[in-house]
């Protein structure tokens, strides 16, 4: 069984072992593995507009429904249109089974396709998922705009999720692509691991970078998660470069995710160290709306300006809020807005995206 499936989180004492992996992060989106550094940051640069993740970052499951599909009633007992009203049911027994053994002919479904989930309504899990997000972002100090269009897809496969990218963004007058696929496969019940590879042009992004992390659950109910990836980009200017390690914790309770990271950049020429330090919270789950806040710390080394990639060596903030609204069974609203300070220029970038869940 694979982590997005198996690790689901069920209310109450009967909820599973938390979400092993994006989701999501990636955000959320946030980020993880191949998304722990976006991708706009693939050779040090910072990724110019908030992308919502297909997942929250690192996290492949941010659902509340449960691990396994609710057992198929048999047809012996599934009463007939004509039969009076069936028994209360006794006290241990699951709404979900009693909601499909209502008569055939005559039963509604229990969320229609073109409606959200009633409140405390699980839904069941995605095989599949389909995302398009466009974002813009406004730069100070005259540097105008920076854009985005990014489409993502997450599928569930017997050898674990297998999640892709094709992203274009433009700034300071470059305008590149960058596309990625990674997979997040289950070693054992409390130990997973994704390994990613990209490609790109333009100095916005590497011209190739793999990436790789393991991670291990901890806890009665496997409830924390920490994890340490690597990664290697090579840039599309000839001595541009970049390595790095990240280390990540996660911890589920009820209603609310928690996640910080450190990932140590040496970007070269010059294996200079540029350090970054992140938290970032989600509230809520994607059956019907997630909330997802975020701040990051980091030391800049390379950036791409107007000029081109330079040594800026300065340090900067980002914050950003993400907003995941489910619209109807298989549709999803995605909103983020992101704040980015440094001593060069800030920049306000919103972006706006729909995802389509395949069950």
């Amino acid at each position: 069984m694979n982590t997005a499936a198996k690790n689901r989180r069920l209310p109450g004492s009967d909820r599973h072992a938390a979400p092993a992996a994006r989701t999501a992060m990636a955000a959320l989106g946030l980020s993880l593995c191949c998304a722990s550094v976006p991708a706009g940051a693939a050779t040090g640069e910072n990724p110019g507009i908030l992308v919502p993740r297909l997942q929250h970052e690192r996290l492949l499951s941010i659902y509340s429904a449960p691990a396994q599909a609710v057992a198929t009633v048999p047809a012996a007992l599934v009463a007939p249109a004509a039969a009076p009203p069936v028994p209360p049911p006794a006290a241990d027994a699951k709404p979900a089974v009693l909601a499909l053994a209502a008569p055939v002919d005559a039963a509604m479904p229990l969320t229609p396709a073109e409606a959200p989930p009633a409140a405390g309504q699980e839904l069941p899990p995605e095989r599949a998922a389909l995302e398009l997000v466009g974002g813009d972002g406004r730069m100070s100090n005259g540097y105008g705009h920076a854009r985005l269009m990014s489409l993502r897809g997450m599928a569930v496969t017997s050898l674990g999720v297998v999640q892709g990218e094709l992203t274009q963004q433009s700034r300071f007058g470059f305008s590149g692509n960058y596309g990625n696929v990674s997979l997040t496969h289950d070693l054992s019940e409390d130990y997973y691991t994704t390994i990613g590879v990209g490609v790109g042009n333009s100095p916005l992004f590497s011209s190739w970078r793999t990436d790789a992390a393991a991670y291990r659950k901890f806890g009665s109910e496997r409830q924390y998660v920490a994890g340490i990836g690597g990664y290697y980009a090579k840039g599309n200017e000839s001595a541009r470069s970049d390595k790095g390690l990240l280390f990540t914790g996660i911890a589920y309770f009820s209603g609310l995710v928690v996640e910080g990271g450190v990932r140590l950049n040496w970007a070269d020429p010059g294996a200079i160290l540029g350090p970054s330090q992140y938290i970032a919270a989600t509230f809520g789950n994607d059956d019907r709306r997630a909330i997802i806040v975020r701040y990051e710390h980091a030391k800049e080394t390379y950036k791409v300006l107007p000029g081109g990639p330079e040594l800026v060596n300065f340090k900067s903030e980002t914050a950003s809020i993400q907003w995941r609204q489910r619209i109807s069974r298989d549709s999803m609203l995605l909103a983020a807005l992101e704040y980015y300070q440094s001593p060069v220029y800030d920049r306000l970038s919103f972006s706006l995206g729909w995802r389509w869940s395949f069950r």
